[in-house]
C-alpha cells in the first residue's frame, strides 16, 4: 500500500503562517511593515481569494465579478500583527 500524502494546509493555516513569517522578517527590513512584505501581501491575497471563493460557493450574485475583484488585488493593504505601544507615560510637573 503506498504511503498516504502528507496533509495539506488549509487556507487559514497558510495565511497564519505567512503573517507570522512577515512579522519575523519585517524588523530586518528598515521601515517595511509586515503587511508590506511579500509574505504579508501573499497572506492578504490568499485571504481575499478564499473569501471570494466562500461567497461564490454560498451562491453570491455575480460570481464572476467577485472573482475578478479578488484576482485584481487592488484592495489596500490591511495592517496586522501586534500594534505598537503608543501610550506615553505622563511626566510629573516640576515644582
Amino acid at each position: 500500500m503506498p504511503p498516504s500524502p502528507p496533509p495539506r494546509y488549509t487556507a487559514a493555516e497558510l495565511i497564519e503562517e505567512l503573517r507570522e513569517a512577515a512579522e519575523e522578517i519585517a524588523p530586518e527590513l528598515n521601515g517595511i511593515r509586515p503587511e508590506e512584505t511579500l509574505e504579508g501581501e501573499a497572506a492578504q491575497t490568499l485571504e481575499e481569494m478564499a473569501d471570494a471563493l466562500r461567497r461564490i460557493a454560498a451562491g453570491a450574485p455575480r460570481p464572476q465579478e467577485l472573482a475578478r475583484i479578488a484576482l485584481e488585488a487592488r484592495a489596500p493593504l490591511r495592517p496586522f500583527g501586534k500594534p505598537k505601544n503608543t501610550v506615553v507615560k505622563m511626566q510629573r510637573p516640576r515644582r
